[in-house]
This record gives structure tokens, C-alpha cells and sequence, in this order.
């Protein structure tokens, strides 16, 4: 049977109490009954020395005038009103009453009486109680010689009923006390107790992971403290239970992630083996074709022309496979710095303008003189491989029309052209690697279907976001959005 800390504290308290009340009114009840010992014995010999004094005096005049000292005790002892204070009985050596006083008329009712008169006789003193009275025996000497026996009825009537109220006063009181102790002691521990059992269920409801339903216990002792330390511990725990989660989230996103790599990975190496082995045909077969003719220039011009070529395209496709590569390998690295983005984008359209113009194609370039912290060179592959596209996928004739504004804490970038155009259902593809809209003009043109791909990594690598509008046959347009 489980006990309660409560019921413990409160039959300790009680226990405690009793043991204390009991041990205070034992000693005090003692002590009131040894002095009142002691008082009864001082009175008892101060009245023996008062007839020891007596005879002493009665003898010296007997020395003078009278021979039997018996016969002392036989004249007006009892006359004198000192010795008249305790009922009191004179006896001879022999043991035969001489005289005696008592106010009820009542004689030696001592059963013990004869015994205690022989050892007074051999010079003891001896006393004994009964029924609230003292029975006290003691010779009477005289130059060191017994002449009386003295006996005195003390009564302790008064002392024994003050005894006794008080022995009763303690009880009660003591009573009075304990009961009124414990219910302050059931009042007190209530409260004690009940914070106790707050702290207990808050550390139920912690094992529980029921954290909205912790306590604080506002005390200012060591309860308080170990509340205090709980809210904490509980606080911590709910934390770390909350970060382990995030973790755990976060690795299985990662495994998602491993897994979707693996996939893509598969998917890219195949990608990859195919493209590759393209162009690696084409130039095998006109390197046989050369070889077999030997002296027909045509075929060793045409030959040498599409060899270069594919060799153009090859160089491009390693160069943009290894940039996603490293960007899938070393995503965490980057090198910003302030850049003027008007210069930069000058730069760019002065190195491309002149595919632009082979193309015959129409160029526009609006954009602000703002100074931006980015990575220079990613913002370049980005902004390359956007008009490159815009060039390959052009109409003849057609314009390329690039902004560049700063838009809040935002800076917008916009591409768009008047191309071909792109399919709606195509849309959410045209950023997977080697994805390719129409695989026979991006042979055309060297697409190889990486530098969209390219281009989302990169933006993504610098927290910003890229989206497409187009409409078949009609353009294109991409909006890449930079916080700053």
C-alpha cells in the first residue's frame, strides 16, 4: 500500500508533537514533584530541629532540677504553638507513647509504625506516604544520646491536589496543543504537499511529452528552485525533442535527396554517354570518310568543317557538364563582392554582340546603375547562357530585349525574345539536364539541353528565383529575381 507524502508529513508532525508534549510535561511534572519532595523534607527536619531544641533547652533546666527526661515530654511540650504546626506523637527509647498532638483526634493509623520506631530507636530516620500522608521518624538527641523518639503526620493533601490540577493542566493543554498543532501542520503540508504534486505531475507530463501542461510553483525556497530547474529542464527537453524532429526531417529530406541524386545521377550519366557519343560518331565517320578519299576536297573540306564542329560542341558540353558538376559537389561556395551591374552587363553584350549580329538580330539593353554584392561570375554564366538561348531559339530578324531594375530590396532581371517559343506542358522540364524543346534545331545550334539546368543551379546558389513566360511560336520570357 502506497503511503502518501502528505499523510507521512502530517503523522510525523503529530508524532513529533506528542513526543515533545510528553517529554516537556514528564519533566516539568517531575521536577514540580521532587521539589515538592524537597520541601516536604525540609519542613519535616526544620520541625525535628525545633523539638530537638526543645528537649535540648527542657534538659538543661532538668539538670538543675530534674532528673527524668521522660517526664519532659509529658509537661507542656504540646503547649508551645511552633511545635503545634504538624500533628506530631513523642515516644521513649522503649517505643511507649509520651505524647502526642493531632487536630482530628486520630493516632497512629502507620501500620508500619512499629518498625520505623525501631529504627529511629537505633538512631535512623525514616519516613514513608500514605494516603496523602507523610509518616516521618527521627530521634531526638541530645549530647549525642537518644532521649525521644519523634513522630510526625505530615499531610500533602494540598501539594498532591496542586500536583494533580497541574498534572491535568499539562494533559489538557498538551492535547490542546498536539491537536491544534497537527491541524496547522495539515493546513501547512496541504500547501507544501500540493506544490510537491505539481512538480510530480509536471514530471509525469514530461516523461508523457505533454510540455503545454508544466507548472511553475512561485515559491521563494528550494521547492521554488526545483520548480524552477524542472520549467527548465522541460524547456531544454521540448527544444532538443524539437531540434532531433528538425533533424530527423532534415535527414529524411536527405535521404529523398540521395536517392533523387542517385536517380538523377543515373539518368545523367546516360544522358551524358548518349550526347556524347553523338558527335563522337559524327567525327569518327568523317575521319573513315577522309581516310577512304583521300584526294577529294570537297568531302575533306565539308569533313574538316563538321569535325570542328562537333569538336566546338564537345568542348561545350565538357565545359557545362563540369560546371554542374561542381556545382552539385561544392554548392556551399561562393565569392561575393560589390558589383556595378550596368558594367558588367555592358561587358557581357559587348562580347556576345557579335553572334547577335550574325544572327541579324534586333538588341535592346535597359539596366540600372546600381552596386549590388553577388557572385560576379555566376551572375555571368547566368546572364550568358539566358541570351544564348534567346539567340539560338530566335526567329530571323527577331529582337532580344534585356532589363535590369531594382525593384524594393529586390533586383529583377529580365530576358526575353522572340523566339520559337515553348509549349506549355514543356515548361516545368526545360530546367533538366540535357532537356531539350526541339532536340533537332539544338543540334543545329550546339544546344546540348545543360545550360537552363546551369542556369537554375547557379541562381539557386544565390538565393534567388527564376521563372518562365512563354507562348508558342511567339517568345520567351525569363525573370531572375535577386534579394539584396
Amino acid at each position: 500500500m502506497k503511503i502518501g507524502i502528505k499523510f507521512k508529513l502530517i503523522a510525523f508532525t503529530a508524532s513529533l508533537l506528542l513526543v515533545v508534549i510528553s517529554f516537556l510535561s514528564i519533566s516539568v511534572l517531575n521536577g514540580i514533584k521532587n521539589y515538592q519532595h524537597k520541601q516536604d523534607q525540609a519542613t519535616l527536619f526544620k520541625q525535628k530541629d525545633m523539638f530537638e531544641q526543645y528537649f535540648s533547652e527542657r534538659s538543661n533546666l532538668g539538670e538543675n532540677g530534674t532528673s527524668n527526661k521522660a517526664q519532659l515530654a509529658r509537661g507542656s511540650i504540646f503547649n508551645k504553638p511552633w511545635l503545634r504546626t504538624i500533628p506530631a506523637s513523642v515516644y521513649d527509647t522503649k517505643g511507649d507513647l509520651l505524647s502526642g498532638f493531632k487536630v482530628d483526634g486520630k493516632l497512629n493509623e502507620n501500620k508500619d509504625k512499629n518498625l520505623m520506631i525501631k529504627y529511629a530507636i537505633q538512631g535512623k530516620v525514616s519516613f514513608i506516604k500514605n494516603n496523602n500522608v507523610i509518616y516521618f521518624y527521627s530521634p531526638i538527641k541530645y549530647k549525642n544520646g537518644i532521649v525521644a523518639i519523634l513522630e510526625l503526620e505530615y499531610s500533602v493533601k494540598e501539594s498532591s491536589l496542586f500536583y494533580d490540577n497541574t498534572k491535568k493542566m499539562f494533559y489538557g493543554t498538551g492535547f490542546l496543543a498536539l491537536i491544534f498543532g497537527v491541524i496547522l501542520g495539515i493546513f501547512y503540508f496541504s500547501n507544501l504537499t500540493r506544490d510537491i504534486y505539481i512538480m510530480k505531475d509536471s514530471v509525469e507530463n514530461i516523461r508523457k511529452s505533454d510540455f503545454n501542461k508544466i507548472q511553475l510553483v512561485n515559491r521563494n525556497d528550494e521547492l521554488g528552485e526545483l520548480s524552477r530547474g524542472i520549467v527548465f529542464m522541460s524547456n531544454t527537453i521540448e527544444k532538443n525533442i524539437e531540434d532531433l524532429e528538425v533533424e530527423r526531417d532534415s535527414l529524411s529530406l536527405a535521404i529523398d535527396k540521395l536517392q533523387k541524386m542517385d536517380k538523377e545521377q543515373k539518368e545523367f550519366i546516360g544522358n551524358v554517354t548518349h550526347e556524347f557519343k553523338t558527335p563522337i560518331t559524327i567525327i569518327k565517320a568523317y575521319a573513315e570518310l577522309i581516310g577512304m578519299y583521300e584526294n577529294d576536297l570537297s568531302l575533306i573540306n565539308d569533313g574538316t568543317l563538321n569535325i570542328s564542329k562537333e569538336c566546338d560542341r564537345l568542348a561545350t558540353m565538357v565545359d557545362k557538364v563540369l560546371n554542374l558538376s561542381a556545382l552539385e559537389k561544392y554548392d556551399f561556395e561562393t565569392q561575393k563582392k560589390e558589383v556595378n551591374l550596368k558594367e558588367t552587363f555592358d561587358e557581357i553584350c559587348a562580347r556576345i554582340m557579335g553572334k547577335i549580329n550574325k544572327n541579324n538580330l534586333t538588341f535592346n539593353c535597359d539596366v540600372e546603375n546600381i552596386i549590388v554584392t553577388i557572385d560576379e561570375e555566376s551572375l555571368r554564366i547566368i546572364i550568358i547562357n539566358l541570351i544564348d538561348n534567346a539567340i539560338k531559339y530566335n526567329r530571323p530578324n527577331g529582337s532580344i530585349d534585356i532589363e535590369c531594375h531594382k525593384n524594393g530590396n529586390k533586383i529583377t532581371i529580365k530576358v526575353a525574345d522572340t523566339g520559337i517559343g515553348i509549349c506549355k506542358k514543356d515548361l516545368y522540364k526545360i530546367f533538366e539536364p540535357f532537356y531539350r524543346v526541339e532536340s533537332h534545331r539544338s543540334r543545329e545550334t550546339g544546344g546540348a539541353g545543360l545550360g537552363l539546368a546551369l542556369v537554375e543551379k547557379l541562381v539557386k546558389k544565390q538565393q534567388g528565383t527564376i521563372n518562365v513566360d512563354s507562348k508558342l511560336n511567339e517568345g520567351t520570357i525569363f525573370f531572375v529575381e535577386f534579394s539584396i
